[in-house]
């Protein structure tokens, strides 16, 4: 069984890593690993985007729950 790692060598790389195949899997793929090394600003870099897809992963669900509620009648007060 091997141990998964990946070294982070700058926010450039990370940008145009991101830039090249899109949020969700630039964070699929980070969370893959068993172990990241690197600069602190590379993991900043990844928290906040880590951050960022979830917020978008929960606006997903907040407007099919919308989207839901006006098809059934019901309200959702928030």
């Amino acid at each position: 069984m091997g141990f998964n790692h990946c070294y982070l060598t700058s926010i450039d790389n990370l940008q145009t890593h991101l830039d090249n195949v899109g949020l969700e899997k630039f964070i699929k793929m980070y969370r893959s690993y068993d172990a990241l090394t690197g600069p602190s600003e590379c993991f900043t870099f990844i928290e906040e985007k880590i951050k960022e897809y979830e917020l978008q992963q929960v606006q997903v669900v907040d407007t099919g729950k919308t989207k839901q509620a006006f098809k059934s009648g019901h309200t959702f007060i928030t």
